[in-house]
């Protein structure tokens, strides 16, 4: 499997937020507003890894552990809460209720359709499943990176955990 280095990664999300949120807003005449939201959705949908730092270490920070993943290889768990495609359809639904207000459909369109295009981009960058997006088939296997993962990957990740000390 070819790895894509981390700062190429983030910027593929970044790059690809942007054009989401600039056709979103474009099409509603408020192209700033699109792609500041689809910034939002597309790139720091990011930030649940963040969260699932602190859940793990406590508010001790490492930004070197942090960019390692340790937070995934210490609990051996992929909560990810913002990485879940069960969004998208109540999202999309808030935005034709809020159809004829055009800067709440710009602002919610832009948002979840940044969101959906990091899920899939995601699921071709780290070759997994589109199910592994879904906070229902998370809960599922109980958040297990074991059960998440093929044994290529599941490999890969215990090796990473063992260089780390973990």
């Amino acid at each position: 499997m070819e790895y894509i280095p981390l700062p190429i990664h983030l910027f593929i999300h970044f790059a690809l937020a942007i054009a989401v949120g600039y056709v979103v807003g474009r099409a509603f005449k408020k192209p700033e507003l699109g792609i500041m939201f689809g910034i939002l959705g597309g790139f720091f949908i990011d930030l649940d890894h963040v969260l699932e730092y602190f859940l793990v270490f406590g508010l001790r920070f490492n930004i070197f552990d942090f960019l390692d993943g340790r937070q995934f290889l210490a609990s051996g768990l992929v909560r990810s809460w913002f990485h879940a495609w069960e969004y998208i359809p109540g999202l999309l639904l808030v935005a034709w209720l809020v159809r004829k207000n055009k800067t709440a459909v710009t602002v919610i369109l832009a948002l979840t359709l940044g969101g959906a295009v990091h899920l899939a981009t995601d699921s071709l960058i780290n070759n997994y499943p589109l199910r592994n997006y879904s906070l229902v088939y998370r809960y599922q296997v109980d958040f297990q990176a074991e059960r998440l993962l093929n044994s290529e990957q599941y490999q890969e990740f215990m090796e990473n955990k063992l260089k780390l000390s973990l």
